[in-house]
């Protein structure tokens, strides 16, 4: 056996420290980047900041995609977003619930102002703070009307918004659940105190089951939400800043990159002159110094880097923002990338837990990124699109015969739009729209 040694060239791309810091701090959310920049202050001497609260509209980066407009209201909107920040979670979740009111068909006038009266006659945790009795006779209305406009309110999102007690809501959640255990129902209504409890031997010998599959039904019961507060307000337990806001001006969009709540980074000047009479000293100075000004290179590249991805989203999503998230067309990382001849990992690490405020609402950066589906024609339908078009044949079917999954593939299938049933049947899951069976049971119900 010979061993021989030999030499092979191979090429290889190592980032520097300052380059690993800017992907870091690109990756950051303002909230991130706040405790990131307080954390560093504390690990570096020469880091003075300026708290933003004291210094809340003046260190704000704001650019334009062509120039920037004499007698902008951007100034104005700071401000109004700075108080709007403190507005508290109901108010957010009232516009979210009334956006769903016309969503809704075939409601009189007064339909409509009795849902939202009841919309705005939730307490703290969401329930309805108000008897139906007392509904009725404030629109001098038959009880059996309110009934009927309370049960439409729970199907809002979340579904059993409004519900009178926790155990209407418990209820309504198994009914949209098809893997509710069986007697799910029937311990929530007669036997709630003995799940709270514990009481597996009495509800196992009560209702002739096995001690297993008591256990399973009270675990079931257990995993449910206690109200829909906190089902709704998970995703958004506190108010979102959003680090970009997009704002048409004079007919010129203008997108303004928020550091509103972040600290002012200084160098402080004197510690610096401090540490250089010390030879002792003067390396440790150089790197906190080397270490502050990456800091600061690292959050302008992340506002410059943001900037830029905003102002390809103008061009091609330009629909998007004249019209709203039914205008959203399809699109991925890649292209944005290669319009920046960046790498993709840099584009989603830019839009990593990032809000965007456009006139139309405030969004996700991410949810801007849709996947779509290809028609024949070479056509590409959002994901959006699709489920507002499923959403739209369900509320138009025969609701005593309703749509089954597969016949609205077929429906979507006859227009061109190539999806599976299973995909359907995701799709109207995330819609939280029940199966046919479910919504023929619902219409019955309500009907009686």
């Amino acid at each position: 056996m010979q061993f021989t040694l030999q030499l092979a060239q191979k090429t290889a791309q190592s980032l520097t420290t300052a380059q690993l810091q800017h992907l870091e701090i690109l990756q950051l959310s303002n909230l991130e980047l706040e405790h990131f920049i307080y954390e560093k202050a504390c690990e570096n001497p020469l880091i003075t900041l300026i708290d933003s609260e004291v210094n809340q509209l003046k260190h704000l980066l704001d650019y334009t995609t062509i120039n920037k407009m004499p007698g902008s209201s951007l100034g104005e909107q700071i401000n109004y977003d700075y108080i709007q920040s403190s507005i508290a979670q109901k108010e957010s979740t009232y516009e979210f619930l009334f956006d769903q009111i016309p969503l809704q068909q075939n409601l009189s006038e007064l339909d409509r102002n009795i849902l939202s009266y009841l919309i705005y006659n939730l307490n703290e945790k969401f329930f309805l703070d108000v008897t139906v009795e007392e509904v009725a006779e404030k629109f001098h209305i038959q009880v059996e009307t309110v009934e009927s406009l309370l049960y439409l309110l729970h199907t809002f999102e979340p579904i059993g918004i409004g519900s009178r007690n926790l155990i209407e809501y418990l209820l309504i959640q198994i009914d949209n659940d098809l893997s509710a255990p069986p007697l799910a129902s029937e311990f929530v209504k007669n036997e709630l105190d003995k799940v709270a409890d514990l009481s597996i031997s009495y509800l196992s010998k009560t209702y002739n089951i096995s001690t297993k599959e008591t256990q399973q039904t009270i675990q079931y019961i257990r995993s449910l939400q206690p109200s829909p507060y906190i089902e709704h307000t998970q995703p958004t337990e506190n108010y979102i800043s959003p680090e970009i806001i997009t704002e048409k001006i004079n007919e010129e969009w203008v997108i303004q990159i928020t550091n509103s709540s972040l600290p002012t980074i200084e160098i402080n000047e004197e510690y610096i002159q401090l540490l250089q009479t010390s030879k002792e000293h003067e390396s440790y100075c150089q790197n906190c110094l080397k270490d502050a000004v990456m800091l600061i290179q690292g959050i302008e590249q992340r506002n410059r880097s943001l900037y830029s991805i905003i102002r390809v989203l103008l061009t091609t999503q330009a629909d998007f923002f004249e019209y709203g998230i039914e205008a959203l067309k399809p699109g991925r990382l890649k292209d944005i990338a290669e319009i920046l001849d960046l790498h993709e990992s840099t584009i989603s690490r830019a839009i990593r837990n990032k809000y965007i405020r456009t006139p139309h609402g405030t969004f996700a950066l991410r949810s801007l990124f849709i996947k779509g589906l290809t028609r024949h024609s070479g056509k590409m339908d959002s994901v959006a699109y699709v489920k507002k078009y499923i959403s739209s044949l369900i509320k138009e079917e025969d609701k005593e015969s309703p749509l089954s999954d597969q016949q609205l593939t077929l429906l979507l299938q006859s227009e061109d739009i190539q999806i599976s049933r299973r995909t359907v049947a995701k799709y109207r899951e995330e819609l939280n729209i029940p199966s046919s069976t479910k919504r023929a049971t619902l219409h019955k119900n309500t009907t009686l």
